[in-house]
């Protein structure tokens, strides 16, 4: 009984969080938080990071494969620059859908989400 007490208390102290592609109990910037902590950002970060791992893993080619890896970076230190929810949603928008804009050699594009889709 005195675990399942604790245990109700450690799942009450426990801030919100909303699904994110990182793990939120880490979260240690502004940025990280406020994904972590609105549902919409949580969203657009569960897809960016989805999308992100079908385009590496489609044949676009080594050449378009390092610039994906070198605009994303890039990405992220512009989006950690951001100082409010609607600067990181933004962010987030733009990323989501310019993931996919890669061209495929061969094979199937993937089935990207669309930044549109989150709500």
């Amino acid at each position: 009984m005195k675990s399942l007490v604790i245990a109700a208390v450690l799942t009450l102290a426990t801030p919100l969080s909303y699904a994110a592609s990182f793990d939120c109990q880490k979260a240690s910037s502004s940025v990280e938080k406020a994904i972590c902590s609105n549902p919409t950002l949580g969203k657009l970060d569960e897809a960016l990071a989805e999308n992100y791992r079908y385009m590496m893993a489609s044949n676009i080619g080594d050449g378009a494969r390092k610039d994906l890896r070198q605009t994303q970076r890039a990405w992220v230190a512009k989006r950690n620059k951001c100082a409010d929810g609607a600067c990181i949603e933004a962010a987030y928008r733009s990323r989501v859908d310019d993931v996919c804009d890669y061209p495929v050699i061969s094979g199937i594009h993937p089935n990207c989400t669309s930044s549109d889709e989150i709500k």
